[in-house]
């Protein structure tokens, strides 16, 4: 439970941390306007990542919130090291 706690006290670290690392990714494949920071879970079995881990998503959309264009993951490891991230 003190996972979920630490997560909860310090989510808008998590949300920053995911928004900096996004903002990281190579020009061409960025196409949002705004950022808004959807979620934060702890994934315990996942087919690709190692786990336990933690995902940070974040919804990409364009103009304003006008439109939805795309999901950002971030997944980072307890100790908040980065595993791996996907733009979708």
């Amino acid at each position: 439970m003190d996972l979920h706690k630490n997560i909860a006290e310090n989510k808008e670290e998590f949300y920053n941390l995911a928004i900096q690392y996004y903002n990281n990714i190579e020009h061409e494949f960025k196409e949002a306007d705004s950022i808004i920071p959807k979620s934060i879970s702890i994934v315990i079995d996942h087919e690709f990542i190692s786990t336990p881990c933690i995902e940070i998503k974040l919804e990409l959309y364009s103009q304003d919130h006008q439109k939805k264009i795309g999901n950002y993951y971030l997944y980072l490891n307890m100790e908040k090291h980065f595993l791996d991230e996907f733009l979708t």
